[in-house]
């Protein structure tokens, strides 16, 4: 488990200016505090902690010497260059379940022979903070075109110290044909021969009207 350093943030700081200092705010809320706290962290500890924990990870965060467990519960970025603007952090209680999200990994993609489309990426679900995940890898090694797999088909589902919140019939993924350039021409041919027919026969329909 991770550990970041934060400080309390000024009152009067503003965050814009923050950022052009090379801090990002950022904020720890939870039912058992008794109000909010706003905290900065320099972006560098910023940048190296995202590296290796995603929305739902697990961390200490150290706010001066008092040190919280908490979650990484949502990160602001801005729309273009995606630099983060602002961190929120959870706090954790041992024992008592929490709202989370953990990454659908979907591992060796390419010993797959066809296209792999990933329909869901996040789950949701909930857990105690010593149960909580960030990260469940799915094998595709050995499946082949046409193989898919709903929510509900998936192992880590059937775990009893998660429960799944987003609905066990949403498709994961699903695998299709490679279309090579050679039959890419051939289906645009055949489509254009089509297309060619029934203009034709769109046409001579028109003629026999008027004869």
């Amino acid at each position: 488990m991770s550990t970041l350093n934060a400080q309390i943030r000024p009152a009067d700081a503003k965050g814009k200016q923050l950022r052009r200092d090379g801090i990002i705010p950022a904020v720890l809320f939870g039912k058992h505090l008794e109000e909010s706290i706003s905290i900065q962290i320099p972006k560098g500890d910023v940048e190296v902690f995202l590296r290796t924990n995603p929305i739902g990870s697990k961390l200490d965060l150290m706010v001066g010497k008092k040190k919280y467990m908490a979650m990484l519960k949502d990160i602001t970025q801005t729309p273009i260059v995606r630099g983060v603007e602002h961190l929120s952090f959870q706090l954790l209680t041992a024992g008592e379940k929490v709202a989370s999200e953990f990454h659908i990994h979907l591992h060796n993609r390419a010993k797959v022979d066809g296209i792999v489309l990933q329909s869901l990426s996040q789950v949701h679900y909930r857990a105690i903070p010593s149960k909580l995940i960030d990260t469940v890898s799915v094998e595709l090694e050995g499946k082949k075109v046409g193989d898919s797999a709903m929510l509900g088909d998936l192992d880590f589902v059937n775990n009893p110290d998660i429960e799944i919140l987003t609905p066990l019939d949403t498709p994961v993924y699903s695998i299709s044909p490679r279309i090579t350039a050679a039959a890419e021409a051939l289906a645009e041919s055949e489509a254009a021969d089509a297309t060619a027919a029934a203009d034709a026969a769109e046409a001579a329909a028109e003629e026999a009207k008027t004869e």
